[in-house]
Parts: C-alpha cells; sequence; structure tokens
C-alpha cells in the first residue's frame, strides 16, 4: 500500500488536496489510518486549531498542523475503508467550512458541533449545582421559564446568549445567524433536561441521567503548562489532577472534568501563569471582575460555575497538602436577590381564572394530545386542594389512588418516580375532587401513570416534568397569566399555605400535607393520621367557579 507522501504529494493547485484513495495501514502496528495534509491556502489560518473527526461515529480531536493524522482504531481492511469514508467526507466538510470561514469571517455549526456545544453546556450545569441543588421546585421554575423564554421571540438569546457566547469563544468560533439559532434551541433543551436531572437530585435520587448519552462524547479541552523554574513548584494543572483523579474515582461523570478545566483554563489564560505559589486572592478576585464587566457574564455564572470550580480545585490540593492556602476560600460574588413584589401565590382572580379554564371542554384546546388534556383538566385542581409539587402530581399513578381506614387517598411517594424529601406521604382528598369525577377519571384509566402513557425505558420522573411543563405552558399561553414574578405550578403551593392559615390548619399539619419539612427532630415524632389530615383538608374552603367564568 502506498506510503504517505513527501511535500509535493499536494499539487498546489487552489482549494484542492490530494488524499490517498484508500486508508494508509502503520508499518509497524497494523493500524489503519486516515491522513491527509492540510489544504496550503488554509494551512497558516488553521494551524493549531482543534477539529473533531468521527470515526466510527464517534469524534477524535486532533490539532491541526501541515498534517492531520487519525487513527481508525481496526486492523481489519474492509472495516477501515468504511471508516475512512465517514472520517474522510468529514474532513472535507471541515475544509468546507474553514473556506467559508475564510471568506466571510463566519463558520456554519454542523449538527454533530451544534450536539457537542449543547451537551457541554448540560454537563456544566449539572457540575455546577449537582452536588448541592437545593430546592426541586426551582427547577420546576426552571423548565418553566426555558418553555416560556422559547416561546418568546427573541427569549432564547436573553436565556442562553452569555453562555454560548462562552462556548463559541472557547472555541474561537464566529457563526452564522442560521447556526446560532439552532445551537441555542439544543442549549435550552440541553438545559431542560439538566434542569430534570438537579430537580430529581433535590429530592435526594442521584441515580445516573438515562439520556445523558444523547450528546456527542465531549472533545477534551487543551490543558497548557508552564514550564516551573524548580522541581518544587505546585501548578494549577497538578492540582486539577489532583481533583480530577479524585473525581473520577468516586464515580463523578467524565465530563464534568471538561467543563472545571475550562474554568482553570479560564483563570491560567488571566494570569499569565499557573504557578499557585504566586496566586493571590485579589488576583482571583480581578479575575471574577473581567468575567463579569468585561466577558458579560452574570454574576451567578461567575461565582457559581468559574469561582466555585477554581475554589474546589485548590481545595483538593490543601486537603492533599501540595499547598498551605487556598487563595479562593474568601473570594465571593454577591448574587442580589430579586426584590419580592407581589405574592408568590396565585390571587382570588388567578386561581378563578386558571381553575374555570380548566373545565372547559377538551376541544376548546385546540389539537393536543389527550394526556395532555387529561393533565390540564385535573393538575389544576389537584394542587389547589393538596398543594402538591407538579412532578409529584404528574407521577401519580392509578394505585397511587387507595383507601386507608376508610379516607380516600392520594399516595405521594417516590416509587412512582421521585418526592423532594424522599419519603411517601398520604393525602386525603378533598371532597370537591371526588364530587368532580376525579374518581370516575382514575377508574376508567389503565393500570400505570394518570396523566401520561408510559414507554419502555424512559425516566418517569424526566417525563411526569414534561406533562407539568405543558401545564405550565397551558397556564402562560391559554389562561393568560404571565406575571413573570410568580411559577406557573408552585405559586399553588404558596396559595395553599395562605389558604390553610386563613381557616386555622395548623402549620405543622398542613407541612404534612404538602411534603415539607421543617428540619425539627421533634416532628419525626409520632405520626400525621390520615384521620387527622382529612379534617385539615376539609376546612379548606371550596372553589366556586364554573366554565364560563
Amino acid at each position: 500500500m502506498q506510503g504517505f507522501g513527501p511535500p509535493n504529494w499536494y499539487t498546489g493547485r487552489e482549494h484542492m488536496s490530494i488524499r490517498m484513495a484508500s486508508p494508509w495501514k502503520h508499518p509497524e502496528t497494523g493500524t489503519y489510518y486516515l491522513r491527509d495534509r492540510v489544504p496550503q491556502e488554509l494551512a497558516p489560518r488553521v494551524k493549531g486549531r482543534k477539529v473533531s473527526v468521527p470515526v466510527d461515529g464517534r469524534p477524535r480531536e486532533v490539532t491541526l498542523g501541515e498534517f492531520v493524522k487519525v487513527s481508525l482504531g481496526t486492523k481489519e481492511p474492509k472495516r477501515a475503508k468504511e471508516l475512512y469514508r465517514e472520517a474522510s467526507a468529514a474532513l472535507e466538510e471541515t475544509w468546507r467550512r474553514f473556506r467559508q470561514e475564510a471568506a466571510t469571517g463566519r463558520v456554519r455549526l454542523t449538527a454533530l458541533q451544534v450536539a457537542e456545544y449543547a451537551g457541554q453546556y448540560y454537563h456544566a450545569t449539572i457540575a455546577t449545582h449537582g452536588d448541592d441543588p437545593g430546592d426541586p421546585d426551582g427547577w420546576d421554575g426552571a423548565i418553566d421559564v426555558s418553555i416560556e423564554m422559547s416561546q418568546q421571540k427573541g427569549g432564547l438569546e436573553r436565556l442562553h446568549g452569555d453562555e454560548a457566547d462562552r462556548l463559541l469563544q472557547r472555541a474561537g468560533l464566529d457563526v452564522d445567524a442560521e447556526s446560532r439559532v439552532r445551537l441555542l434551541e439544543q442549549m435550552n433543551l440541553a438545559y431542560r433536561q439538566a434542569a430534570g436531572v438537579l430537580k430529581r437530585r433535590g429530592w435526594g435520587d442521584f441515580t445516573p441521567d438515562p439520556q445523558a448519552t444523547w450528546f456527542p462524547a465531549p472533545i477534551p479541552a487543551s490543558q497548557p503548562k508552564v514550564q516551573p523554574g524548580t522541581a518544587e513548584v505546585v501548578t494549577l494543572s497538578d492540582l486539577f489532577e489532583l481533583w480530577k483523579t479524585d473525581h473520577l474515582r468516586d464515580g463523578g461523570p467524565a465530563r464534568t472534568v471538561r467543563d472545571f478545566r475550562q474554568k482553570v483554563d479560564s483563570l491560567i489564560a488571566f494570569l499569565g501563569h499557573e504557578d499557585t505559589q504566586r496566586i493571590t486572592p485579589r488576583q482571583i478576585s480581578d479575575w471574577a471582575e473581567l468575567l463579569r464587566h468585561e466577558k458579560g457574564m452574570s454574576a451567578k455564572t461567575v461565582g457559581q460555575k468559574y469561582v466555585a470550580a477554581v475554589k474546589r480545585v485548590f481545595t483538593v490540593g490543601k486537603r492533599k497538602f501540595r499547598i498551605t492556602d487556598n487563595p479562593a476560600a474568601d473570594v465571593t460574588v454577591e448574587v442580589k436577590k430579586a426584590p419580592r413584589t407581589r405574592s408568590p401565590g396565585f390571587t382570588d382572580d388567578e386561581a378563578k381564572a386558571i381553575l374555570s379554564a380548566a373545565l372547559l371542554p377538551p376541544e376548546a384546546w385546540g389539537r393536543m394530545a389527550a394526556d395532555n388534556k387529561r393533565a390540564i383538566r385535573w393538575a389544576p385542581w389537584l394542587a389547589a386542594y393538596t398543594g402538591a409539587r407538579i412532578g409529584e402530581l404528574m407521577q401519580l399513578r392509578k394505585q397511587d389512588v387507595e383507601t386507608h381506614h376508610g379516607f380516600t387517598c392520594l399516595r405521594i411517594t417516590p416509587e412512582a418516580g421521585s418526592t423532594k424529601t424522599g419519603n411517601f406521604r398520604l393525602v386525603p382528598i378533598h371532597p370537591h375532587l371526588i364530587e368532580m369525577g376525579f374518581l370516575h377519571m382514575v377508574e376508567a384509566r389503565p393500570e400505570g401513570p394518570l396523566f401520561y402513557s408510559p414507554k419502555a425505558g424512559e425516566d418517569p420522573v424526566t417525563r411526569a416534568g414534561s406533562i407539568g411543563g405543558k401545564v405550565s405552558e397551558w397556564v402562560r399561553k391559554k389562561v393568560g397569566i404571565k406575571d413573570d414574578r410568580i411559577q406557573p405550578n408552585h405559586a399553588w403551593r404558596h396559595r395553599l399555605k395562605t389558604v390553610a392559615r386563613e381557616v386555622g390548619v395548623p402549620p405543622e399539619n398542613i407541612d404534612a400535607i404538602q411534603g415539607h419539612e421543617d428540619g425539627r427532630a421533634s416532628t419525626d415524632y409520632g405520626e400525621f393520621t390520615v384521620r387527622l389530615l382529612d379534617k385539615e383538608i376539609r376546612k379548606l374552603p371550596r372553589y366556586d367557579v364554573d366554565s364560563e367564568a
């Protein structure tokens, strides 16, 4: 087989490179490779750039120089030719994009690139919040906002534009308008998926996301290192490797490593070195200020992503006695809490508008899946009388509607998907719901979820969250509750607290109904019986509304 040619292997004709018609076999290992010369007119422009070349459907990163060499990972001639065709076509597409970039200054992203960058965004979101995701109801709100903003002109740009800029700047790309739109759309879907995972983690469910493999394997970030002057120098990259080893050994996701590496690289680029003994708290604070005021990142992004990642890397280094001080320990970025200008719960008028609209005949809602219509019909009413989280309601199964000691109850249990506390609770059903035919609807349903049709292998928490998102979208778009100071589903929880106080329900009893924990050890003693909770539920006044309201 013909070997790799000398420099005159390239013809010199503009916009053309000559590649061997078949893979090149390494004379010692027997492994086949794609080998190509970078087109002469592009070489000065793209030298040092990293590109992704797919081999067997998985991207492999190569750094461009005078030539390109990519292992096809096989010693079988027939298989090598198949893989070569895939890689060769992708490389030609790369040259086309680089020529377009040279001609117009802007690049068109491939579908693979869009998926890769969306995946980076997904894993960065998980890495930042995954260990301590906070209140899952907040992620409910994040999903609601994601859905709502996707319907608004310019909404995705306002929501994810800063992060898109960061990803593209990191890759050194200036993309065309169409590519940016596609990237923002995929980033929004990735963010919504990440929010669903973080919501589950907020409930205590840390099982891996089965849909994470939807994203392509990321290209490893570059890891520049300075040359230490002495053997005693400890670099930021040294500390990063210590953190990385522990992270992967403890089962942490590999893609988190890329996100942390990017944060560390950002600090190294700012400092111009990575000698940990020369890094001061003031320098890290100045770096944070640069990211905020010159790069335009939000305070939350800088503090909870960039500074947090670097702080963790330094913490590992100090714990392992590689450094004596953590220069990032006292660096903080203030995130101002938005002032509250209204109640977070629905007003009387808003509640009646939603409940009235839910009573309209299903055909009034237009073209919509039957599962979604059923959810819209019952979710607001269930939330109004239970104050349960929308995900807990949308994951209910037929067997979760049961009778205890003569009281008909909802069993809200992690067995159906997830709960914030990780515990089950029984919530007696308000008599008004029974009169409205809720139990008849339950009886008519097949075994399994009440509000969605299950599919093999799908995550029930994600599916329940998706249905909850449909309800939220309906509240915003169809009912017209557009005040962004409230969350379309979560506002029922706030409202129930208010109503319960007005009718004299003790706080600990309404907490038991809603699944709130106050953190007091005494609360764990004894039980909140269904007899007690049914008495409290019956204190809640009926909503006297009709479909004409």
